[in-house]
């Protein structure tokens, strides 16, 4: 029993006695910092996806049976560079045959003019019979059956004339078809050479981006079609070629970024009409910093789609070193405004609750420091060299003191303790 007795007096001091008051936690330490104004480029940022500004389905003129592939697959390729041979023999016969066929009828027209030639002087000399004989006869001076005679031969004259002269249209009208069938037969054997034209792969944007020659170049796909197959006349299609300089840029307006650019274009005359005036965007690539590529609008689509809400959007933009690929994935950096002054803060001191943006912003109450919750309006997110920062459009002031570390030791209303810092990234 006694074993138990210091236990028993160890409780009964416990239960009955009074331990020392619990001192209230410290506040949280966090880093403040001021939301500092800075001169910003306007603008907006979308995502798009690039495409060739001319694509183009290689397809014979001709049919006949493929004989040699003059490239490989996948290459560069430029405007005159051969691309395929068709066998030309058969057009080569038609050729000749043709060939042949236009001086039988060059012949023909020869002999018809010669055959009208002579049928005329003699139409002429039974018409200067035909007159003597009339005056002839209206003295008197001439019978009637010499009279009837010389009007026969006049009219046999006229028949045969008429005759030569329809004979020679005929050999004309012959000729002139030989002539054309030669061109057709012309136009066959040189087609069974494609070639890459100028034009296929030009883009208007050639011209007026001064680009050399040489730089007007095109990448081609894998052929579609092997030697000895017969490819089919403006059917089949041999292979494609998508052109390398300039690429074009597509993206997607919504309906109330599209009014807001029309505020700033017709209202407060901020921005040129891009349909009229280049307006400036960018492009980068998703491992790209930042925007590294420059070009200009060139084409709003003229309406918003119902389905989507959004209006189409085109930039073009050189690609001299072919590092732009059409299909690509895009971001896209376009001009919207002048420069103007922006309060910016820290992104990773932006909260989100439900649907509104929020920050904690530190104030004096009753001697001591407390963080106030401050519902803010924000707008795009600028990185400034690395540095991601958030453009507050209402909410703060420079004067403020926003919470940039420590945000979750914070609750509305509860005492912090503040350690002041500067912003890494300087105003322009």
């Amino acid at each position: 029993m006694t074993r138990y007795l210091p236990f028993c007096i160890l409780l009964a001091v416990g239960c009955g006695g009074k331990g020392p008051p619990v001192a209230p936690p410290e506040p949280p330490v966090v880093t403040v910092e001021h939301p500092m104004e800075r001169e910003l480029d306007t603008y907006f940022e979308f995502t798009g996806y690039l495409k060739a500004a001319r694509e183009l389905e290689v397809r014979a003129q001709v049919t006949g049976y493929l004989k040699v592939i003059k490239f490989k697959d996948g290459q560069i390729v430029r405007p005159g560079d051969v691309l395929y041979e068709i066998d030309p023999e058969p057009y080569e016969a038609a050729l000749l045959n043709a060939k042949a066929n236009l001086a039988t009828s060059e012949a023909s027209l020869k002999r018809g003019d010669a055959d009208s030639l002579t049928a005329r002087e003699r139409q002429s000399l039974a018409k200067l019979e035909y007159d003597r004989q009339e005056k002839l006869k209206a003295d008197g001076s001439a019978s009637q059956q010499e009279y009837d005679k010389a009007k026969s031969e006049l009219t046999a004259a006229t028949s045969n004339f008429q005759a030569a002269t329809a004979g020679r249209d005929s050999a004309a009208a012959a000729r002139d078809a030989a002539k054309a069938a030669l061109r057709k037969a012309e136009f066959d054997r040189n087609n069974c050479t494609i070639r890459l034209n100028a034009s296929d792969i030009t883009a208007p944007e050639n011209v007026t981006m001064s680009t050399p020659p040489d730089q007007v170049q095109g990448r081609i796909s894998r052929t579609l079609i092997t030697e000895g197959n017969l490819v089919a006349s403006g059917q089949t299609i041999l292979c494609r070629v998508v052109s390398l300089n300039p690429v074009y840029a597509y993206w997607d307006l919504d309906e109330m970024t599209s009014l807001t650019y029309r505020r700033l274009i017709y209202d407060d005359k901020t921005l040129p009409d891009p349909r009229i005036h280049a307006l400036k965007c960018w492009i980068g690539g998703k491992t790209d910093t930042g925007y590294p590529v420059e070009g200009y609008v060139n084409y709003v689509s003229p309406e918003i789609a119902r389905g989507t809400a959004t209006r189409e959007v085109r930039g073009v933009f050189p690609n001299l070193d072919q590092r732009l690929s059409p299909g690509d994935s895009i971001r896209v950096k376009a001009l919207a405004g002048p420069p103007a002054r922006k309060v910016t803060i820290p992104e990773i001191a932006v909260g989100t609750r439900q649907q509104q943006k929020f920050v904690y912003v530190v104030v004096p109450k009753d001697g001591q420091d407390v963080a106030e919750f401050r519902p803010i309006t924000t707008g795009p997110v600028r990185v400034i060299n690395g540095v991601r920062l958030q453009v507050v459009e209402t909410g703060l002031t420079p004067a403020d003191k926003v919470v940039v570390n420590g945000l979750l030791r914070v609750r509305a209303g509860a005492a912090v303790k503040p350690t002041e810092q500067t912003s890494p990234v300087t105003p322009k």
